[in-house]
C-alpha cells in the first residue's frame, strides 16, 4: 500500500468543501460542549500499518471557533482504515482531545466527527490502550503526551490491554514465539507493537524501538524494524 498525508488548514463548517479537488480525503468535523475556541489543531494519524503526526493552525494566528472542519488528504491505491486522535490547543494549552476512526477507499470522501473533551490524566511517556487515561481507539496503543495529542504506537493485532500497574501492552496473538527469534510486540508475545523484543521463554526481552514502525514477517522469518 502507498499512502500519504496532506493536511489542509483549518475552516469554518460554512467554508467550501476542504476535500474539494482532492484525492482520498478524511472531512474532519471537530466539535466540543466544553471548547469554544482554538488556535491550532494538532492531529496523531495512524492509516493502515503507518503513523504520522500533524498539526494546523488558523490563518494569520487567529483563533477559530467550533464547530470547524478540515481535510485531511491520503494517498492510497488500497482501502486503509485510518484513525485520528485529535488535540486543541489555544495560546500552546491543550484545551481539549478526542478520537475517531473510519474506512476510506481510494478517491473516496469521508466524513470523521471528532468531540474534543477535556483531557484525562495520564503519566506523560507511559503507554495507555485508547479510552484509558488519554483519547483514542481503544485496540490502538499510545504514549502519552501531556503537552499535546496522545501519539500512536501502533494498532494492536488482537486486543489492547489494561494493565493496572505497568503500561499497557498489546495482547499476545498467532500462538507461542520461539526462543531466540524477533517479534513485534503483540506477534506471539505481548509487548508494545513499535517494539522489537528476543523471545525468552514466551516472554519479550532485549527491547528496542522502531523508529518508523515494526514489521511482522511472514512465518519462518523474524520480525523487524521498518
Amino acid at each position: 500500500m502507498r499512502a500519504a498525508l496532506l493536511l489542509v488548514a483549518l475552516a469554518a463548517c460554512s467554508d467550501p468543501d476542504p476535500c474539494a479537488g482532492l484525492g482520498a480525503c478524511v472531512r474532519l468535523h471537530v466539535q466540543s460542549s466544553t471548547v469554544d475556541r482554538i488556535d491550532t489543531l494538532e492531529l496523531d494519524i495512524v492509516y493502515g500499518t503507518r503513523h504520522a503526526t500533524m498539526s494546523t493552525q488558523a490563518g494569520g494566528g487567529d483563533v477559530v471557533d467550533l464547530p470547524l472542519v478540515t481535510g485531511v488528504e491520503v494517498a492510497t491505491t488500497d482501502p486503509v482504515r485510518v484513525g485520528i486522535v485529535a488535540a486543541g490547543k489555544r495560546s500552546g494549552n491543550v484545551l481539549g482531545t478526542g478520537a475517531a476512526v473510519v474506512m476510506l477507499d481510494p478517491d473516496e470522501h469521508a466524513d470523521l466527527t471528532i468531540d474534543l473533551a477535556p483531557i484525562a490524566t495520564c503519566k506523560a511517556g507511559s503507554r495507555y490502550c485508547g479510552g484509558d487515561k488519554l483519547a483514542g481507539d481503544a485496540s490502538t496503543l499510545y504514549a502519552c503526551n501531556s503537552g499535546g495529542v496522545p501519539l500512536a504506537r501502533g494498532v494492536c493485532p488482537g486486543a489492547c490491554l489494561v494493565q493496572l500497574s505497568d503500561d499497557d501492552v498489546c495482547a499476545a496473538v498467532g500462538g507461542t514465539c520461539t526462543d531466540g527469534g524477533k517479534y513485534c510486540g503483540g506477534d506471539k508475545l505481548p509487548g508494545d507493537p513499535q517494539t522489537l523484543y528476543v523471545c525468552a521463554q514466551g516472554a519479550g526481552t532485549q527491547p528496542m524501538t522502531c523508529a518508523d514502525g515494526c514489521v511482522v514477517a511472514s512465518a519462518g522469518s523474524n520480525d523487524h524494524c521498518r
